[in-house]
């Protein structure tokens, strides 16, 4: 004889219902039935998985329970008393979170490979800022990066390693691009930049950007460098409740996340303020939560000394370069504070060319203080770059030094 569900409803009728009424009760009871159903289901379900981890004596028991017979599982469990059921451990809501914590000696023990750099001294594996005002030619330099990283070439002074770029420049047209390549490669002996690969068009970041990248990285032999020019053109709208800073390290840390797990150089070109800063790397527009979430920063900029290249980040030494832009291309003409040096010397020829020959003559000429400008005089005279007389005069030398020339 087949026992009734324990837990169902009873259906009873009093005898003097109307038929619409009878039909309205065994609605109730069909319902009230199927949800007590539904709820045994669900639990049945979630004890199956746990028995696929229990020995078959385990699961003699745990039947003879179900079938609501005490008499067997007493038996059962009076003969195998040593046995427990396995307790359902209930999952932590957060089970599909990878725990990233490591005690400290393990991670002392651990070998990582070495920091990856794609233009070396310059930019490093993660993601670098690139800053500068518009048309000072960021966008000229970030295409320079591309066409070494992808021909194995030269940018900044530097031979980078060949590997495979991409070039998002979401301010262009192709033309444009075509006209830029035709400007920067030398029309005899022309590299090979067939691993650089084009874009004129993005997705924002939140709307498949990442993606986007990843399916270049997926596709690529050695995938190396990305470009993004300019930031603006992928950020995504600013949320209604969220505040300017947070606002900005949302809108970049996707990118750094996905440079750093894959060990790429992403350079993000961005514009800076109109307004100096004392630290030329405050000048990159925008609140503290971008340069908050870039792995470096880069800024080009001019200053009546000329343009010069800045630079700090967790994995490059904090730079200061002078720059010379020249047919499309950047070089280095060295760090900031000699080249100025050189500048200054270079003034110094130049008066003693037009016939200034004391230091006091000289000082005047160039606007500079005389003590400063002796001092100068004799470590010209030592490198060779300005000769004394035997009066405390000061003339070119016979053949000039002057690298320029």
């Amino acid at each position: 004889m087949t026992e009734t569900a324990p837990d169902l409803p009873h259906l009873i009728f009093g005898g003097d219902e109307t038929p619409e009424q009878r039909e309205a009760i065994f609605a109730d009871y069909v319902a009230t039935s199927l949800a007590i159903i539904h709820d045994q289901r669900a639990e049945l379900e979630s004890e199956a998985e746990a028995l696929e981890a229990i020995t078959p004596e385990e699961r003699e028991l745990l039947d003879a329970k179900r079938c609501h017979r005490p008499d067997i599982a007493a038996k059962i469990f009076g003969l195998r008393n040593t046995i427990e059921l396995p307790a359902t451990t209930p999952k932590p809501a957060n089970d599909n979170q990878r725990s990233t914590a490591i005690d400290g000696e393990s991670l002392l023990a651990m070998e990582f490979e070495p920091v990856r750099y794609v233009v070396p001294g310059y930019i490093a594996e993660g993601l670098t800022l690139l800053g500068g005002r518009p048309k000072l030619g960021k966008s000229w330099l970030a295409l320079d990066f591309g066409i070494a990283v992808a021909s194995g070439g030269m940018s900044l002074g530097v031979r980078c390693q060949q590997g495979d770029a991409i070039y998002f420049a979401l301010e262009d047209n192709q033309r444009r691009l075509r006209d830029r390549l035709r400007v920067v490669l030398p029309r005899s002996d022309r590299p090979d930049i067939s691993r650089l690969t084009l874009e004129t068009e993005a997705p924002k970041v939140n709307a498949g950007l990442v993606e986007r990248l990843d399916a270049w990285r997926t596709a690529a032999a050695d995938p190396r460098l990305a470009i993004v020019d300019t930031f603006a053109m992928v950020r995504p709208a600013r949320g209604r409740q969220q505040d300017s800073y947070a606002a900005d390290y949302e809108a970049l840390s996707p990118l750094q996340r996905w440079a750093s797990e894959h060990n790429i150089a992403l350079v993000v070109v961005t514009h800076v303020r109109k307004m100096e800063a004392d630290d030329p790397l405050e000048m990159i527009s925008g609140t503290n939560g971008l340069t908050g979430a870039a792995d470096s920063i880069l800024v080009l900029n001019r200053t009546s000394d000329g343009p010069k290249l800045y630079g700090r980040g967790r994995d490059i030494e904090e730079i200061e370069k002078a720059l010379r832009f020249d047919a499309g291309r950047w070089s280095v003409i060295g760090d900031a504070a000699d080249a100025k040096r050189s500048d200054e010397r270079r003034a110094v020829m130049d008066a003693m060319a037009a016939g200034h020959q004391s230091p006091g003559e000289i000082a005047k000429a160039i606007g500079k203080p005389v003590a400063n400008v002796q001092y100068l005089l004799g470590k010209m005279v030592a490198a060779g770059e300005a000769e004394k007389s035997k009066y405390g005069l000061y003339t070119p030398p016979s053949e000039s030094s002057d690298p320029s020339e």
